[in-house]
């Protein structure tokens, strides 16, 4: 698939395992260590208590810091469901910056274009934003009226394949980085890859963490992480097989009733 994006500039990506805040410091430096025995060079921690306490997310990030040490990359994903300012988005930021993230995900909402901007002029750490937009007007706002520095298009909302090259193209041209959102199925993951091959600058491939089966199970072999990287798949169309037999029984969704007691369907 990359090839007929345009390009095949790289045969792996360097993964982050994606996944939630903790609730203390102590379970933060249990769950990085758990990532870093697995193999993750890069760790994004998002959403779950983060935004709930100032003091608090900051002595997360510190926890996190601590244990992953100076030579694993620390992304944060701030969750726009927490209503903030642009000032007070700039003083989280801030708050965090001495621990080095490499990013800084969803500080805003998603649309508030001019606060983005203002963000991203006054800090260091790199902002990124674009995983809920769903156009290539979006994304050229972002560019252009947001000045954010990574741009996260999802393939499943931005418009697919066709849309993405375009977005890559644009970031290109503005000189910004693209990472694509892939928190979902290990079938995202493999598309999203290849975006990432196509891409003259790859930064990161995101691995959601969950062991659900329609996280795990939807194609018959996994991508495999190998010393911190993602191979980019090889084979027909976006390089991995759907396991049929996985869509054909989560395809529709019981209700409640029906899935406590079974026997309603006999």
């Amino acid at each position: 698939m990359s090839v007929l994006l345009g390009a095949r500039w790289r045969e792996q990506v360097r993964a982050y395992a994606s996944t939630l805040f903790r609730p203390s410091p102590e379970a933060m430096r249990e769950a990085a260590r758990r990532y870093l025995d697995q193999g993750f060079t890069a760790i994004k921690f998002g959403w779950g208590v983060f935004g709930e306490n100032a003091r608090r997310d900051v002595e997360l990030v510190e926890a996190a810091r601590a244990e992953i040490g100076d030579n694993t990359d620390l992304l944060i994903d701030a969750g726009w469901f927490v209503e903030r300012t642009s000032k007070q988005a700039i003083q989280v930021v801030r708050s965090l910056e001495p621990y080095r993230p490499f990013l800084i995900e969803k500080i805003l909402h998603r649309e508030d274009y001019d606060g983005y901007r203002e963000v991203a002029a006054a800090v260091e750490t790199l902002i990124a934003c674009g995983e809920q937009e769903a156009t290539e007007w979006g994304f050229r706002e972002l560019i252009e009226r947001a000045k954010v520095d990574i741009l996260q298009p999802d393939l499943t909302r931005c418009g697919g394949f066709t849309v993405a090259r375009k977005i890559a193209h644009m970031a290109e041209r503005a000189n910004i980085l693209v990472m694509p959102h892939s928190w979902s199925s290990d079938l995202l993951t493999a598309a999203s890859l290849h975006l990432n091959a196509f891409q003259p600058r790859a930064v990161f491939i995101g691995f959601n963490t969950s062991q659900g089966p329609l996280n795990r199970e939807m194609v018959k072999e996994p991508p495999h992480m190998q010393d911190g990287y993602l191979a980019v798949p090889r084979g027909p169309g976006i390089g991995v097989e759907v396991n049929e037999q996985v869509i054909e029984k989560y395809r529709i969704a019981l209700p409640r009733r029906a899935q406590a007691s079974p026997r309603r369907l006999e």
